[in-house]
């Protein structure tokens, strides 16, 4: 199962990291993205300090 697949079967929280930091969280992608747009703009911080991941919730474990 790809990764993409997984982030849709299963719920869990996504959240914004900055400089490996947690910074903010929400169950929804795009708050998620709508907040690094705003927090972070593209033209002030470089991408490869801004990551956006999903947290899965305990059940994936039981697979």
């Amino acid at each position: 199962m790809k990764q993409e697949e997984i982030s849709k079967k299963f719920s869990g929280e996504w959240i914004l990291l900055f400089n490996d930091e947690i910074v903010d969280h929400s169950a929804n992608v795009e708050d998620i993205l709508k907040l690094a747009e705003e927090k972070f703009p593209a033209d002030k911080f470089p991408d490869d300090e801004i990551k956006i991941s999903k947290v899965l919730d305990k059940g994936i474990r039981e697979l």
